[in-house]
Formats: C-alpha cells, sequence, structure tokens
C-alpha cells in the first residue's frame, strides 16, 4: 500500500510538472434580446482581423487560424457567405468594408467580424524545491532463529527536484454580429484565454471558434 501511495504522489508530480494546465478561461456575451434570431438564413464572415500584429508568429500559423474561423462557422444552421463571395455576388470587388456593409441587405440577413486583439507568451521559472517522500529499503537481519533474512522497511527522505520553465500562451478573441438591414450590433463575445503551455495560442483560438459558432448556431436554429 505504501508502494502504491508513493507511486501515485510521483504521478501527480510529474503530471503537474509536464501537462499544460489552463490558468483561466473567460467569456463575456451580449445579446440584443429583442432580436429574433431565427429570422437569419443568409450570413457573411468577415475576413478575419488580426489586430494583435501576427506578423512575427508566421503564416502558415496566421493560415492556420483563418481556416479555423471559417471551417467552424459550418456550425451555423444557414448560409454561409465569405467576404469575397459577398464582394463576387455585389459586383464590388474593390468597395470598401464599410461600403460593402452598406449593401450587404439584398443578400444576407447579418454579418459576422472576428478579430484577435491579444496574442501573448510569457515565461516563469519554478525554483528548485525539496519534499519529504517514503521511500522503500530493504536489509538483512537475523530471525530468531538466527537465520538470516530480508526485511523490507521504509524511511522517510528528502528528494529535491530541479528548477524548470513553465511557459504561458494568452490569446483574446472578439466576435461580432451585426443585422444587415439596420447595421446594429446583435451579439458579441470576448473570449479572454490562458493556458501554462508553449505557442498553445493556434489551438486555443479554434476552441473559441467552435465555441462562438455553437452558441451562435442555437440562436439561429
Amino acid at each position: 500500500m505504501k508502494d502504491l501511495k508513493n507511486i501515485f504522489g510521483l504521478f501527480f508530480l510529474l503530471a503537474f510538472m509536464i501537462l499544460p494546465q489552463i490558468a483561466s478561461a473567460e467569456k463575456t456575451d451580449w445579446k440584443d434580446d429583442g432580436y429574433n434570431f431565427r429570422r437569419v438564413r443568409t450570413v457573411v464572415v468577415f475576413n478575419l482581423d488580426n489586430r494583435a500584429n501576427l506578423s512575427h508568429v508566421g503564416r502558415p500559423i496566421q493560415m492556420k487560424l483563418d481556416s479555423s474561423y471559417f471551417d467552424n462557422s459550418r456550425k451555423l444552421k444557414c448560409q454561409v457567405l465569405t467576404e469575397d463571395q459577398a464582394r463576387r455576388m455585389l459586383g464590388m470587388p474593390n468597395a470598401s468594408r464599410n461600403e460593402l456593409k452598406r449593401n450587404l441587405a439584398s443578400i444576407a440577413d447579418a454579418w459576422i467580424e472576428g478579430g484577435i486583439t491579444r496574442w501573448k507568451d510569457s515565461s516563469r521559472v519554478v525554483p528548485a524545491r525539496t519534499v519529504w517522500e517514503e521511500r522503500k529499503r530493504t536489509r538483512q537481519i537475523r530471525d530468531r532463529w538466527g537465520n538470516w533474512i530480508e526485511e523490507t522497511y521504509y524511511e522517510t527522505v528528502p528528494v529535491t527536484y530541479p528548477p524548470y520553465t513553465v511557459y504561458t500562451s494568452d490569446i483574446i478573441a472578439n466576435f461580432e454580429v451585426y443585422d444587415a438591414a439596420t447595421g446594429r450590433a446583435i451579439f458579441a463575445r470576448e473570449d479572454n484565454r490562458s493556458r501554462d503551455d508553449k505557442d498553445a495560442q493556434k489551438d486555443m483560438f479554434g476552441r473559441m471558434c467552435n465555441s462562438f459558432y455553437e452558441d451562435l448556431a442555437k440562436k439561429i436554429k
């Protein structure tokens, strides 16, 4: 039983040291309670706005972010158009985004804007630490008849674990939905996440998009 306790204790300590830990995950929503979301049948998803300036992460990661943003829009229970598709349908390939918005009501009921406003990497060093743990020991002793036998016993000893570095990934994304006829905001979300892991933002953003589109789909189904 003591061996089993030691094994489980060591397992949980290593898991704490190695496995990524979520530090925080917070979603803040707002919606227009008077808006009839069920009337939405066609939505335009505007290109992702990387307001956090992601030039340092590389083009492949930016492409992955764009894919997560658009691919998850398929969860909506309606027709989904990209910004480029909307431009072609309206014959406005070079129009500004604001001009495009003013004309969307003829082809769509709503539009979606999404952007990444924070992308931060940081780290901290967890110092070396010493903990007391039980260790199994054996020794040779004589039994009452004078025979040598092996005896098992346990002793508590100090065990020192070396320092290690914890990397933290932070990301904030915003999603906004607008009524195409009036240009009025009808739903908005800020998703703020932090995870003790290295370069984890792209995967966190995928989960953010999945959560946003799933929740919006429930409103317009």
